[in-house]
């Protein structure tokens, strides 16, 4: 079975280099919580300023902006990753937050990006921060809505490639020599252990042994144990951002529109008739931006899901299992993306079956 990793293959790159949008500065960082360290400190944000998140949120990341000094308020998302607006705007409203978290779950189109009129009650200091670590981002097609706009994304979850960019109208200042000489060792750290999931994902990839599988979870979860632990803000690694400019956003993101496709229609005639699995919607566009195809589970039959898809060699993760959205329902990513077969996502598709 695939992973949900994608691994350093030559179909996610091309040749061709990728141009910028003359609209968007671009900054690269080790990780989103760097970038956003760095945000931080060049906007001065206070000790003690609100962050208001989505409840669907990785919450180690929540630990690290309050090891920084600034407190987290959530506000509710319902159970297909959409947010609770009036319970949103109530929040902004009350506790005028000095940053503001919109992420697109899954890469599903938040719909507070869609109708950004909530803006005019955004404190003028304050930051919208748009979470875009789910989506392949094309630099050619960024748009920056204004000076307070940063989109972050995480090339680690959806390319073969470790590091975070940011995109902003300011570009963001570069972190000082002092800055990457403390975070050398925390860096190479990172660095160590995503070369680990590399070797393990190829190891898969070209073997089929699904204990390539289990090895690239095990290196994966003790990369992201360690990424934003830092207090200063760290660079990465040169070649990374190189490499960043050629990858194949086109291939990659036509792959994910059929992937999205043939996934839906395996799967919806069975989970319109099940009681322990659901489909997250998103709308047409969002099919190539998927991180994965999101697949809902009711809370009481998560245990009982993952020990059959453990047992048929699907490695499969409880996402931001850590979250309080998961306290109601849990969700998985299904793999989707260059390193993936047809033939897989049909196999996939048939053990859910199975198991219902």
């Amino acid at each position: 079975m695939p992973p949900i990793q994608p691994p350093f293959i030559s179909a996610f790159f091309s040749w061709h280099r990728v141009k910028k949008s003359p609209q968007a500065k671009q900054s690269f960082f080790l990780s989103f919580e760097d970038a956003l360290w760095q945000i931080i400190r060049q906007q001065q944000i206070l000790p003690n300023s609100v962050v208001l998140i989505p409840e669907f949120f990785c919450f180690d990341v929540v630990k690290n902006i309050e090891a920084h000094g600034l407190k987290c308020l959530t506000y509710q998302v319902d159970q297909y990753l959409q947010v609770d607006q009036n319970d949103f705007f109530a929040k902004l409203k009350k506790a005028r937050p000095a940053i503001v978290i919109v992420f697109h779950a899954v890469g599903i189109s938040n719909s507070l990006l869609q109708n950004t009129a909530w803006l005019k009650f955004l404190p003028a200091k304050s930051l919208l921060i748009e979470d875009c670590v789910h989506r392949l981002l094309d630099p050619s097609k960024i748009k920056i809505l204004d000076q307070r706009h940063y989109l972050i994304d995480s090339l680690r979850k959806v390319a073969p490639l470790q590091g975070s960019r940011v995109f902003s109208q300011e570009k963001i200042k570069p972190t000082t020599l002092a800055d990457r000489l403390a975070t050398l060792m925390y860096r190479s750290r990172v660095l160590f252990w995503w070369l680990i999931m590399q070797l393990a994902l190829l190891w898969n990839y070209y073997s089929k042994n699904p204990k390539g599988n289990q090895l690239a979870t095990q290196a994966m979860e003790k990369g992201y144990d360690i990424i934003g632990d830092h207090k200063r803000p760290s660079p990465n690694f040169w070649l990374f951002n190189q490499l960043s400019h050629h990858l194949n956003y086109e291939k990659i993101k036509k792959c994910k529109q059929e992937q999205a496709d043939l996934y839906n229609a395996r799967l919806e005639p069975i989970l319109n008739k099940s009681t322990s699995l659901f489909l997250i919607p998103f709308t047409l566009s969002d099919r190539s931006q998927l991180r994965g195809f999101p697949l809902g589970i009711k809370i009481d039959e998560a245990e009982k899901f993952m020990n059959f898809c453990q047992q048929n060699q699907l490695h499969l993760r409880l996402e931001l299992n850590d979250s309080p959205w998961s306290l109601r329902q849990k969700i998985v990513y299904l793999p989707m993306g260059p390193h993936v077969k047809n033939a897989e996502i049909e196999k996939i598709c048939d053990l859910i079956r199975r198991h219902l």
